[in-house]
């Protein structure tokens, strides 16, 4: 392969993950820790949303709370992280696994 033609296929990766980030950033995740936490994040693993169930609020139990809130954030954050991987796979396939790390 030559340098031209590599160079147009890395330009073709670039814009397909630019194009990725975008969508990624309109879809969202939710995680979730004990049904009584809920954290909404974007495929881009930016928080959006937090919803606590009534029942979670107990003023003796704070630290409870907020182990449930962290569960549900580290949640949020995996999902987003497993929604990209799989965007980027399906919009860029091989080449999306060699470039992963520089997008």
């Amino acid at each position: 392969m030559n340098l031209q033609k590599m160079i147009k296929e890395a330009q073709k990766a670039q814009r397909k993950a630019t194009e990725v980030q975008d969508r990624l950033a309109e879809m969202t995740v939710i995680g979730t820790a004990g049904g009584l936490v809920e954290v909404t994040a974007t495929g881009q693993g930016r928080i959006v949303g937090l919803s606590l169930k009534p029942q979670a609020v107990d003023p003796e139990e704070l630290e409870a709370l907020e182990d449930l809130i962290l569960v549900a954030v580290q949640d949020a954050q995996v999902k987003a992280h497993e929604l990209s991987e799989k965007e980027m796979q399906q919009s860029l396939g091989s080449v999306g696994g060699m470039l992963g790390g520089f997008l």
